[in-house]
């Protein structure tokens, strides 16, 4: 009887970073993380120590770096990062809330809740070349890690693609899906079949 395949993902949103509370739209801003941030990623080294981890991919972006290399730290691996990670770049929104975007351009948020994937940011990258970014990327990574426990530390618009494409839902609900700061996913495949074990997780009660 064939034995079935498993690779494991854990998928990580960097931690909080400077600035946070002003909840200001970060896509490809190079912002570094909080002290606050750089807790969580302890927190994060801590809950995967016993892992096993045999890689940690992650964004290029110091917030995600900065995260992944606490946690490859503490398992002793080496941090593959790369710029295909990266967040969408938010174009004329990057810094600014969405209170003003909204109150300036109220029919482009609209389009961004009800119909992502005709939507572009102004300036910026659009929904659809951003998706296929992503996914492309996502194929490469599990084509390049056949079996074994994987890190990816990246942003909360990568995580809701890699999410949100797992579980076969449309674009448009991909916003419902919560991702915290410092907090972790887990995706199985097996045989290439999906299945998300937890979502949002605070690192504290990984097992």
């Amino acid at each position: 009887m064939k034995e079935t395949n498993r690779q494991r993902l854990y998928l990580i949103r960097h931690g909080e970073v400077e600035g946070a509370s002003y909840s200001r739209l970060i896509g490809r801003t190079d912002t570094p993380l909080s002290i606050h941030g750089r807790e969580q990623s302890h927190e994060l080294a801590e809950a995967l120590a016993n892992e096993q981890l045999s890689v940690i991919y992650s964004s290029d972006l110091k917030r995600a770096r900065s995260t992944a290399e606490i946690i490859a730290g503490r398992s002793g691996l080496k941090v593959k990062e790369d710029p295909v990670w990266r967040e969408i770049d938010m174009g004329q929104w990057e810094g600014l809330t969405m209170a003003r975007v909204y109150d300036e351009t109220p029919e482009l948020v609209a389009q961004l809740f009800t119909d992502p994937v005709l939507f572009q940011y102004p300036g910026g990258e659009s929904f659809t070349a951003f998706v296929t970014r992503i996914q492309n990327a996502l194929s490469d990574l599990l084509s390049a890690n056949e079996d074994g426990s994987m890190a990816l530390v990246t942003h909360g618009g990568v995580c809701r693609v890699i999410i949100g494409t797992a579980l076969g839902m449309p674009p448009r609900n991909w916003l419902r899906l919560g991702q915290d700061y410092g907090c972790l996913n887990l995706i199985d495949w097996y045989d290439g079949n999906p299945m998300l074990r937890f979502l949002n997780r605070k690192p504290f009660i990984v097992t």
